[in-house]
């Protein structure tokens, strides 16, 4: 058969053994099945597929499972597309044993293939999908297909687990420990000095308490939504701008702009505020630069500028990097409830103007997550920080 058997030594990396005898032992079938995400291929992974491998002549189907499948897993915004995964797949398997058939596809429910495949003879699942695999023969039998033997492969313990994370080896675990990390390289046609990094996430993102550990580790802190607050002050430019635009409806008793009917007025209607943003954007912007080469002008080599909009604005190129803070919506609702007062539909409603997760994470450099406590999120900001010194200290000394 020509397999290597992939197994974990004391240490958890991954090793050859002989596998002859175990085929002795073990049944094999002509046609094997089974799935699963398989972001990242871990040695958790490599164990469950070569178990497949080692049970299979013939052919191993593989399911992949699509987008839609993805939304309740932890982080799902960081898993890599399904491609790719596939594609990954394929390569590992074909190194395994490249005398079997191998037919990798994705999958949109939890039965993919095997709902019609009457040639399945055997599925692999782990002690956590069990119940999977008894609810795919459910189905087989109702649709009088052959009922399939089931092999269980066990979880493989993570020596190496921190207190947020699973105690198994996970894929989830390898997300968790990219948060805080360079994901794609800065851009690298702009002086290095001013550094700027672009600091964006979504209301109740963890923003604010990212920006403040980084002004205490030694950036210099430009607050665009501070800008936006000072410059809709009477007399501002962006006062008079909105006062035209909008008219003296949005003015409190005491000549101030009244935000929360502002508020209520963009934020139900997207032409008002397209009209808004069209309005006061650029004069942020000019705002920030400003602060920005005052920060240098002191000394500061490395400049945050935190904006909310950053991505709508399309500031991206103003910027070195990205960071962008994330938690998902379901915390991000609660959390705006509890701070701002709104009801869960005016909640939702700021939630779904301004960019999703996954789109803040394509333009980022770096991710942060603030869903666990303080001290994590501080530890991923101090991380991410760690890595900025080395690279600007790797680019001073080339």
């Amino acid at each position: 058969m020509g397999c290597n058997f992939i197994s974990l030594n004391d240490d958890q990396k991954v090793e050859n053994t002989d596998v002859k005898s175990c085929l002795e032992e073990e049944k094999t079938y002509k046609n094997v099945v089974l799935g699963g995400t398989f972001d990242r291929i871990h040695n958790g992974h490599k164990i469950f597929l070569s178990e497949a491998v080692l049970h299979c002549t013939e052919k191993l189907t593989v399911g992949v499972t699509n987008t839609n499948m993805l939304y309740g897993k932890l982080l799902w915004e960081l898993i890599e597309p399904c491609s790719k995964r596939i594609t990954n797949l394929k390569d590992f398997l074909e190194d395994i044993d490249s005398t079997l058939k191998y037919d990798v596809v994705g999958i949109n429910d939890m039965y993919g293939p095997t709902k019609d495949d009457p040639t399945f003879e055997m599925i692999v699942v782990s002690e956590e999908t069990i119940r999977g695999g008894d609810k795919v023969n459910e189905l087989r039998i109702q649709k009088n297909l052959n009922k399939l033997d089931i092999h269980v492969v066990k979880l493989i313990k993570d020596e190496n687990h921190r207190e947020h994370e699973e105690h198994k080896i996970s894929s989830s675990n390898n997300r968790i420990r990219l948060l805080g990390t360079r994901l794609r390289p800065p851009v690298s046609d702009k002086p290095l000095k001013p550094y700027i990094i672009g600091l964006t996430g979504g209301i109740a993102s963890g923003k604010s308490s990212v920006a403040e550990k980084l002004e205490k580790l030694g950036a210099a802190l430009v607050n665009c939504d501070k800008i936006a607050h000072d410059l809709y002050l009477p007399g501002k430019r962006c006062f008079d701008a909105i006062l035209e635009a909008f008219g003296s409806t949005v003015l409190r008793s005491d000549g101030f702009i009244d935000r929360k009917t502002l508020g209520n007025i963009v934020f139900n209607d997207k032409a008002q505020l397209k009209k808004l943003n069209k309005l006061v954007w650029p004069i942020i912007l000019d705002e920030a630069k400003k602060k920005i080469n005052e920060f240098y002008v002191k000394g500061f080599d490395v400049i945050i500028m935190e904006a909310a909009v950053l991505i709508q604005a399309k500031w991206q190129n103003e910027c070195h990097e990205i960071w962008t803070c994330i938690i998902p919506q379901e915390e991000a609702i609660k959390r705006v409830i509890d701070r701002n007062g709104l009801t869960e539909a005016d909640a939702k409603l700021r939630i779904q103007v301004q960019p999703s997760n996954v789109e803040q994470i394509n333009e980022a450099n770096v991710v942060i997550c603030s869903l666990w406590s303080h001290h994590i999120t501080q530890n991923q900001v101090q991380k991410a920080w760690e890595n900025l010194m080395d690279f600007l200290s790797a680019q001073d000394k080339s």
